[in-house]
């Protein structure tokens, strides 16, 4: 079993100030961390994220497989919500990408990445 967390988006409201002109990603840490994340996946930044309740958990899947985890919550052909060996938690939920996380049942939490997944560590 391998569970799927998302980066949280921003809020409306956090939009908002991002695109002021007094806005910008070095307005705020979570902005700037919002942006080095999915740009960049330091692994510091992802588990102070984590700490700080910026991933949901969106599924957990019926696999050990990192790759399944991936393709199973990604819309391919069709929602991936109704794929069979998925439980998703309710909600509208987009695909899995960069900056998300799957932690396995050994509670390793891995990191996706351009290509492929990075090793965190234990999960807490």
């Amino acid at each position: 079993m391998l569970k799927i967390y998302h980066l949280a988006g921003l809020t409306k409201a956090e939009a908002n100030r991002l695109n002021s002109s007094t806005g910008g990603w070095d307005s705020e840490p979570r902005f700037a961390r919002y942006a080095d994340i999915t740009s960049f996946a330091d692994s510091a930044q992802i588990v102070t994220a984590l700490l700080e309740r910026e991933y949901n958990l969106v599924a957990v899947v019926d696999s050990a497989n990192l790759d399944d985890g991936f393709t199973l919550t990604n819309h391919i052909e069709a929602d991936w919500q109704e794929n069979d060996d998925v439980v998703a938690l309710p909600g509208r939920h987009r695909s899995t990408s960069v900056g998300d996380l799957i932690v396995s049942d050994d509670e390793v939490t891995y990191v996706v990445d351009k290509c492929g997944f990075n090793k965190l560590g234990s999960a807490s």
